[in-house]
């Protein structure tokens, strides 16, 4: 029997930053060398299969959820939810081997799975958060001021790198949002402070610093919703901060923007169109968007058809769904209206 010889493995994952569809995989960078290449291919697949499965969920599942199923994915069953498997640049030469791969799972049988479990999940990812950090120290209290040394530091290493989007620390943001704002949470404020840079979801940092011991209360405003949480450190480290703050803003937004999956809402909605081209595009978006169990013709007319939808979770979720799959809809006084955005 011929044993294998790994000599090196190298994997990567190349991220393409603009990806927002969470069930969408990527492809990982395969090198090695070996003697018994086609083995050694085969492990390396699954190897991929298991990380870009656990990668959908972990961006698609609040942290709990995801903790509570990782550990219950058998190889089998990770089979059962795969597309196909794209083999791209396959290069091998003598005992060395090349290639990019990617692993396509299929949406709505990750979905079924998670309605089968009564498990509640995300299907997008906001592009950014506006980020106040109201910061407290023993000398000054600093919110929107370049003194801020969290703003500082971010403005000077991570811009353009995070989901955030800090404020741009002139006049008018300190006339709109005060320091008391903060600390009385006053929503209406907030929201006018969030309208000026047109963004919806706002995390709001209070960092009470005691010399190098560090408690963070952070408030999460999402659509007219707040979760609030508290961390604390013993180290005064922003790289360590920020890098978690991500990670827990994420996790706090997918806790206030889930979809339930434990009944059905129905919405009655006409759709207008211009040609069969553009009807086929309604079409094929609405059929993306996984909230929605079924979607029965009512009547039919003159470039217009009208539709009962039956969905999980709730309206404002499948709004904001229906703008990430390029649709428009529009609900005035109980009519609701499809086109495409």
């Amino acid at each position: 029997m011929k044993i294998s010889v790994l000599i090196f493995v190298f994997i990567s994952l190349s991220l393409n930053l603009n990806a927002r569809d969470l069930f969408e995989s990527y492809y990982y960078d395969v090198e090695f060398i070996s003697n018994n290449i086609e083995n050694d291919k085969i492990i390396k697949i699954n190897e991929i299969k298991k990380k870009s499965i656990l990668k959908i969920l972990n961006d698609s599942l609040y942290l709990d959820e995801f903790n509570d199923i990782k550990n219950l994915l058998t190889d089998d069953f990770i089979n059962t939810l795969i597309q196909n498997v794209i083999i791209d640049d396959e290069i091998i030469i003598n005992d060395k081997y090349y290639s990019k791969i990617k692993i396509n799972f299929d949406k709505k049988k990750i979905v079924e799975f998670f309605r089968k479990k009564n498990i509640p999940y995300v299907e997008y990812h906001p592009d950014k958060f506006l980020l106040i950090i109201y910061e407290q120290n023993q000398l000054n209290h600093s919110l929107f001021t370049q003194n801020n040394n969290f703003y500082s530091y971010f403005i000077n290493n991570l811009e353009e790198k995070t989901l955030f989007k800090i404020p741009n620390l002139d006049i008018n943001d300190r006339y709109i949002l005060k320091a008391e704002d903060i600390n009385n949470k006053n929503l209406e404020k907030i929201k006018k402070f969030s309208n000026k840079y047109n963004l919806k979801e706002t995390i709001i940092v209070v960092a009470k610093i005691n010399k190098n011991n560090v408690s963070y209360e952070i408030l999460l405003y999402s659509d007219n919703k707040t979760l609030e949480k508290k961390l604390k450190f013993n180290e005064y480290q922003f790289k360590k901060f920020f890098f978690i703050l991500e990670n827990e803003t994420l996790n706090i937004w997918k806790k206030l923007n889930q979809i339930q999956n434990n009944y059905l809402n129905l919405i009655n909605c006409k759709v207008s169109y211009f040609n069969m081209l553009e009807l086929k595009e309604i079409k094929k978006n609405l059929n993306n968007i996984s909230l929605i169990q079924n979607i029965n013709i009512k009547s039919l007319s003159n470039r217009s058809i009208e539709y009962d939808i039956h969905f999980y979770g709730n309206l404002q979720i499948l709004k904001n769904i229906f703008k990430f799959n390029k649709l428009d809809i529009s609900i005035n006084e109980n009519i609701c209206k499809i086109g495409l955005k």
